[in-house]
């Protein structure tokens, strides 16, 4: 988790809608309550391929009331491209939320992928890691676990 940049104070994030696993239009105050880590991804980044198992078993780990691992494609294949993508490498917990234009992740300061945003129950980014990174690990799941804590 070295690469991974903490804000000094959390910040407000976009509220533009993105597509929710059931096909409407959902944003992040969906998540109110919640710790969210966001990952943001594509079927093509070969990055995002070696990550999403490590995303997979932190959620199995981790998921409970309080935290989820939320994961955004920004294929233009739409969701058939992502669940092909996601059952090809054996994910089969985490259901993909989409982006396919792209202006919700343009606006949370998405510029390349992977890019993985830590977020607090009040829906502001406490921090973010770029590139890919082992999300099932102990360093990963105490700064988790940190987050969590009232």
């Amino acid at each position: 988790m070295a690469k991974f940049t903490a804000k000094a104070d959390p910040s407000p994030l976009s509220d533009l809608p993105f597509t929710g696993p059931d096909g409407k239009d959902i944003t992040l105050g969906a998540f109110d309550g919640k710790v969210i880590l966001l990952n943001v991804w594509a079927t093509w980044c070969a990055p995002c391929r070696h990550e999403m198992p490590d995303l997979e078993a932190l959620n199995q780990d981790m998921q409970s009331d309080d935290f989820q691992v939320v994961i955004l494609s920004m294929d233009r294949g739409g969701r058939e491209a992502s669940l092909k993508f996601l059952d090809e490498i054996g994910v089969t917990s985490l259901r993909p939320y989409l982006d396919p234009t792209g202006k919700f992740s343009r606006s949370i300061g998405v510029l390349g992928l992977p890019v993985t945003l830590l977020i607090n129950r009040d829906g502001q980014e406490l921090g973010r890691l770029v590139g890919p990174a082992e999300w099932n690990s102990a360093d990963a799941k105490a700064l988790i676990k940190k987050a969590l804590k009232p």
